[in-house]
C-alpha cells in the first residue's frame, strides 16, 4: 500500500461499454488532480471485457485493475475500500463522469490541510442525448461546514432527497456513493451491505452519518450522472417488490433511532418505492396478471409490513403530496392512477 496517495477513486465495472469506461477515465485525467490512484474493480466481467480493462490500465498511470468473482457492485466497492491506499476515497460509476470543477476542488482541498471526514459535492442528472459539459468555468473552493440543524436536515435528505438546503440549479447532494470524498478510515468502518440488492448505497449513507458528523459540503457540480436506460435498476423486474421491502426494512432502524423527526421522510421514501415498484413491475410485461388481479395484489402488498406502518400523522409530516398519496393508497386506487398514463405524482 502506498501511504503517500491522497485520493483513491474506486470504479466498479461489470461488462460496461468500454467507450463509457474510457469517457469516465478521461474525465479524471485532466492535468489538475495529482497524487491519486484509480481502482477498477472488475465484478466478474466476461473475459473479453476484462482484457480491455487490462489494456486500458496500461495506457494510464496510476490505475490498478482487480478481477473479482461476480458478487455485485457492493462487494466490488468493499474490495476497493480494502485495497485503496488513499487518505480519502471517492466512487465513480463507469458510465458517468466527473467535472473539471471536481478535480479543481479536490486538488485545492488537498493543499488546504482541512480535515473533514466527509465532503459532499453536487450531482447533475444528464439525459443520454444531452451535451455533456465537463469544462464549465471554474470557481474557487468554498466549503460550508455541516453542523447541528444542517446535519439533521442532511440526515432527512438521505431518506427522501427533500431538503432544499442540499439542492440548487447546479445540482443536488445525492444518496448514492458518488460526488463525495470520505476518509478511508471512515469507509472501512462503514462497508456496503452486500445483502441488499437495491438501495444499499442509501443505507451506506445513513451509516456514514451515524459514524461521523465532521462534514462539509461544496455547492459545486462535481459529478454528471448520465442516464442509462439499460441499467439494472430500470429494467422490468418482478423482484422489485422484495428488494424494496428489504431496503425499507433496513432503513427503519435509522428512522426509529431519530424518532420524531424522520417519520415524514420515511413515508416519502416508502412512496418512492411504491412508485418504482409500479413502474418497474406492475405496469410492465413482466407482470402477467390482468389489471384487476394486479390491483388486488398491489393493495394487498400495501397492507403488509413495512408499508402498513405508515399512518395518517406520518403522511402529514411527509408533506401534502405524501398525504394525498397516502389517502389514495388507503382507498385502493394508487395503481389505477398510474394505469391512466401516470398523470399524478410523476417523479
Amino acid at each position: 500500500m502506498n501511504n503517500n496517495i491522497f485520493y483513491s477513486i474506486i470504479i466498479p465495472v461489470y461488462n460496461n461499454s468500454i467507450s463509457d469506461v474510457y469517457r469516465c477515465i478521461d474525465s479524471l485525467y485532466r492535468d489538475i488532480l495529482t497524487n491519486f490512484e484509480i481502482l477498477l474493480m472488475d465484478d466478474g466481467s466476461e473475459a473479453g471485457f476484462a482484457r480491455e480493462l487490462d489494456i486500458l490500465a496500461e495506457k494510464y498511470s496510476g490505475i490498478r485493475v482487480f478481477h473479482l468473482p461476480h458478487k455485485g457492485a457492493s462487494n466490488a466497492r468493499n474490495e476497493g475500500i480494502l485495497q485503496a491506499s488513499g487518505k480519502y476515497l471517492c466512487f465513480c460509476d463507469a458510465d458517468d463522469c466527473v467535472t473539471k470543477q471536481f478535480l479543481f476542488d479536490l486538488e485545492n482541498y488537498r493543499k488546504s490541510n482541512l480535515d473533514y471526514d466527509i465532503v459532499y459535492g453536487l450531482v447533475k442528472y444528464v439525459k443520454k442525448e444531452e451535451t455533456i459539459k465537463i469544462d464549465i468555468p471554474l470557481q474557487d473552493l468554498q466549503l460550508q461546514a455541516i453542523t447541528n440543524d444542517y446535519y439533521k436536515e442532511l440526515y432527512r435528505h438521505m431518506f427522501d432527497l427533500g431538503s432544499q438546503l442540499f439542492k440548487s440549479e447546479v445540482g443536488y447532494v445525492n444518496r448514492g456513493p458518488v460526488a463525495r470524498i470520505i476518509k478511508r478510515t471512515v469507509c472501512k468502518a462503514c462497508l456496503f451491505d452486500t445483502k441488499l440488492v437495491l438501495g444499499e448505497d442509501e443505507v451506506w449513507n445513513l451509516d456514514l452519518l451515524e459514524h461521523t458528523s465532521n462534514l462539509a459540503v461544496v455547492n459545486h457540480r462535481w459529478y454528471l450522472y448520465i442516464e442509462n436506460p439499460w441499467s439494472t435498476s430500470r429494467k422490468p423486474n418482478p423482484k422489485f417488490i422484495e428488494q424494496h421491502r428489504n431496503l425499507l426494512v433496513s432503513m427503519l432502524p435509522y428512522m426509529k433511532k431519530h424518532k420524531g423527526s424522520l417519520e415524514g421522510a420515511f413515508a416519502n421514501r416508502t412512496f418512492q418505492s411504491l412508485q418504482e415498484i409500479i413502474k418497474g413491475y406492475f405496469l410492465t410485461h413482466k407482470n402477467e396478471n390482468n389489471f384487476l388481479d394486479s390491483l388486488c395484489n398491489f393493495n394487498k402488498m400495501t397492507k403488509e409490513y413495512p408499508y402498513s406502518i405508515i399512518g395518517y400523522k406520518d403522511a402529514i409530516r411527509g408533506g401534502n403530496k405524501t398525504f394525498i398519496k397516502f389517502i389514495i393508497m388507503k382507498s385502493g386506487g394508487l395503481l389505477l392512477f398510474y394505469k391512466l398514463k401516470q398523470l399524478l405524482f410523476q417523479k
